[in-house]
């Protein structure tokens, strides 16, 4: 597992809102440094991704009041990232389950063939279920994979990484300017 990056140059004297920027500018680094795995199918890398989602995920949230309506859509987005990663990574858990299931009963076959006994053969051999179990849960990751790459696609094609790094932006302040005429408009810095 990837370890979390570390947020340096913060100050216990600086605005709240100046060292949550940096956190954040780290956080979406971090998460933004596994977009090459996405298509990737391993369960490491996409784990590293769902940790690194986690991390920035929690980081949004903790910031909330400062991020308003503009972290609250990114938070729903990782959200959704994390549940079909989730989702990919309970696959996971079950095919290894399944296969460790399928080494103990070869290996106690093996080691009964090993002790010069004829292993013995039942009806009740509960490894065709298990090998077509293990078929399954393979077919169903991959779909999920598919589902999770489309999920990232659709988030990239509406801009997800740019509203990302725009967290970690500082606020645009509205300022008061004269007019010619000595009325006063609001105008964006």
């Amino acid at each position: 597992m990837s370890r979390a990056w570390p947020v340096r140059d913060l100050s216990a004297d600086a605005p709240l809102d100046a060292n949550a920027r940096k956190i954040i500018d780290v956080r979406v680094a971090e998460f933004s440094s596994h977009a090459a795995q996405v298509e990737d199918a391993s369960s490491e890398a996409l784990h590293d991704l769902r940790i690194a989602a986690k991390r920035l995920r929690y980081t949004l949230e903790l910031f909330a009041d400062l991020l308003g309506k503009r972290g609250e859509a990114q938070v729903k987005r990782l959200k959704a990232i994390q549940d079909e990663l989730g989702q990919l990574h309970n696959h996971d858990v079950q095919i290894a389950l399944i296969a460790a299931e399928l080494r103990a009963l070869t290996t106690e076959e093996m080691a009964q063939a090993e002790n010069g006994e004829l292993p013995a053969t039942s009806r009740n051999d509960p490894r065709p279920g298990l090998l077509a179990l293990l078929a399954q849960e393979h077919v169903g990751r991959r779909q999920r994979h598919a589902a999770f790459v489309e999920l990232w696609q659709r988030f990239a094609e509406e801009g997800f990484a740019k509203d990302l790094s725009a967290l970690s932006a500082p606020p645009r302040r509205s300022r008061k300017r004269s007019k010619p005429g000595g009325s006063k408009d609001k105008v964006a810095a």
